[in-house]
């Protein structure tokens, strides 16, 4: 037997891929998200999944503390049990089936680990749990990405009272210590957990940054009660598929954008402010208010989203017991939209757009009379309040175990919109007009073009 035939070669891993490249995919403040995601796991494990209660994460929460010296993150949410240790700092998790049947999102196993790499040269992660406390520490030799040492250094603790995880790490890379001692930076970091973190804020959960706790930040749809026949209300569909419940809710988070609103946000590029459809998994944010073809935008009789949609928003949610079925990437901060779930779910999304923005067209001009039925209404949580489709839905035909109920949005009886006049004209000749109208020649071009109409008009309606 040829000896050459039967050699084998290595075809594992490097360190230098974990520690350097690894967290090259994540940006700072996702890795910290992830850390945050860890406890609220921890939290579920403590609760046995039984997350529903709109109180369910009471007494639970995270503390951040960040500096241009220092950081760590501890929380109350049970600690890592003395059988989980070892696989909690393996670069991957061993056992898909670890958090069978509990609402977690944590499928992959390197989220602490790459948020450790990414932020410091050293650090420590402390464990009190029910069954003992431990330390395990990462020093600069370990984390040096040419040192194939993989050994972790492990020592019991003294157990105490609070149980939760505790990770500190007391030497950071120059390029985190400059963006954690920044005011912007911290500023930024809140309001992302504010909005990645609301859903669960609204069930309990606390997280506090340097002392300073984070107000919870959730959508809000104008919705009109289901007895009144000319109210506003969004589109809603529920539907379960393969142990995962699906829920679509598109509508208005504001009235419509008046013709002035949209030429400002095109002149200006003005942000879509909270428009744009959110991804919900097992109660976190993975996607923020989307305006691109990932959620539907521009597909099929789905118009690209333009400043007049300004008012449109919603959001998909996915929740399930097998969090190895959500369509999420190892970042927890995207989607992996080729799936199946995801497809049916955008599919709906999609519905619930082209009615809204059908609405936006049909009262396009006339924005003032429109927003009368938007003060009728009421904005009301749209993911405790709005329950439309699960309470007075109809079955979707050819989907089981599905149903939706099509937004409420009256059109106009009459139409008589407003509509541009838009013309160019050289600016000795607008100062001649605006001297010959208003006795000077300072008046603004859109002043003298809409003097210039009205004085028409009234001379028209004489005859």
């Amino acid at each position: 037997m040829n000896k050459e035939e039967d050699r084998t070669i290595w075809g594992g891993p490097t360190k230098r891929f974990f520690v350097s490249m690894l967290t090259r995919d994540i940006d700072l403040a996702d890795a910290l998200l992830d850390l945050i995601d860890n406890c609220v796991d921890g939290a579920t494990r403590q609760l046995k999944g039984k997350v529903d209660k709109p109180d369910a994460y009471d007494g639970f929460e995270a503390e951040l503390r960040l500096s241009s010296k220092s950081f760590d993150i501890s929380d109350n949410c049970g600690g890592i049990p003395e059988p989980a240790i070892e696989g909690a700092f393996l670069l991957g998790r061993p056992k898909l089936n670890k958090d069978k049947n509990l609402p977690t999102i944590g499928m992959y196993g390197i989220g602490m680990k790459r948020a450790i790499f990414k932020i410091g040269t050293e650090a420590v992660v402390e464990s009190y749990a029910d069954d003992g406390a431990h330390a395990i520490s990462y020093d600069e030799d370990w984390l040096e990405p040419d040192n194939e040492k993989w050994d972790l250094p492990i020592k019991k603790l003294k157990n105490r009272k609070a149980k939760g995880v505790t990770i500190s790490v007391p030497a950071l890379k120059p390029e985190i210590a400059r963006q954690f001692g920044n005011e912007q930076f911290q500023n930024e970091l809140r309001n992302k957990i504010a909005e990645h973190f609301g859903y669960l804020m609204q069930k309990g959960f606390s997280v506090r940054v340097n002392g300073q706790k984070v107000p919870q930040r959730t959508l809000q749809l104008y919705t009109s009660d289901i007895s009144k026949k000319n109210g506003i209300r969004p589109y809603d569909f529920e539907a379960d598929k393969d142990g995962v419940n699906i829920r679509v809710t598109v509508g208005f988070f504001r009235p419509l954008a008046s013709i002035e609103d949209v030429d400002e946000a095109a002149e200006r590029s003005v942000g879509s402010e909270q428009a744009g459809i959110s991804v919900i998994c097992n109660d976190r944010l993975v996607l923020v208010n989307d305006i691109s073809l990932k959620t539907g935008w521009g597909d099929g009789a789905v118009p690209k989203f333009h400043p007049q949609f300004r008012g449109i928003a919603g959001f998909i949610i996915f929740s399930t017991n097998s969090p190895e079925k959500l369509p999420i990437s190892t970042t927890k901060r995207d989607l992996e939209v080729g799936t199946e779930i995801f497809l049916q779910a955008r599919q709906a999304c999609m519905e619930g757009l082209r009615e809204c923005t059908a609405f936006t067209n049909k009262w396009k001009g006339m924005e003032t009379e429109a927003n009368t039925l938007f003060e009728a209404a009421q904005r009301k949580d749209a993911r405790t309040e709005v329950r439309l489709a699960a309470k007075h839905g109809s079955a979707v035909r050819g989907t089981p175990n599905a149903k939706k109920l099509l937004a409420t949005l009256p059109v106009p009886e009459t139409r008589n919109p407003q509509r541009r006049i838009s013309f160019v004209r050289k600016e000795d000749q607008i100062k001649k007009v605006s001297e010959f109208l208003f006795n000077e020649d300072g008046q603004s071009p859109s002043a003298v073009g809409q003097e210039c109409f009205d004085r028409t008009l009234k001379e028209s309606r004489k005859k």
